[in-house]
């Protein structure tokens, strides 16, 4: 239950909940965000990486709560290959080629629910 957890502690401005998380994991943190500079060719890298801290965070609640693994080869074979046709149209898209991110999370939103809904 980290997302709540951490809303909670955002919510009564517990900061020592965010700095026991940062200098647990911080390897994960240097990674992340590497990563995010490496992607995103240094631009907004510190949005970008609080979004994708969020996203995870909601997502290992997510699964703790609704028992449903996102991680299974059936989802990810799914997940890859919209992933793929998603971003390529996006790409293609001059309107939508600045918002790759948002369309990523859409697809992969999308996909969890009509995969857990629908397809299991």
């Amino acid at each position: 239950m980290i997302f709540f957890e951490a809303l909670q502690a955002l919510l009564s401005l517990d900061i020592s909940f965010f700095i026991g998380i940062a200098i647990d994991n911080i390897f994960w943190i240097f990674a992340f965000y590497a990563l995010i500079f490496y992607f995103m060719d240094g631009k907004r890298t510190i949005y970008f990486f609080l979004l994708l801290v969020v996203m995870m965070f909601a997502f290992l609640d997510f699964e703790s709560i609704t028992l449903i693994g996102w991680s299974a080869a059936s989802f990810l074979l799914i997940y890859y290959i919209t992933k793929l046709a998603v971003l390529a149209w996006a790409e293609n898209s001059p309107s939508l080629k600045n918002k790759l991110v948002l369309i990523s999370e859409i697809q992969f939103i999308g996909l969890l629910i009509i995969y857990t809904f629908f397809m299991k």
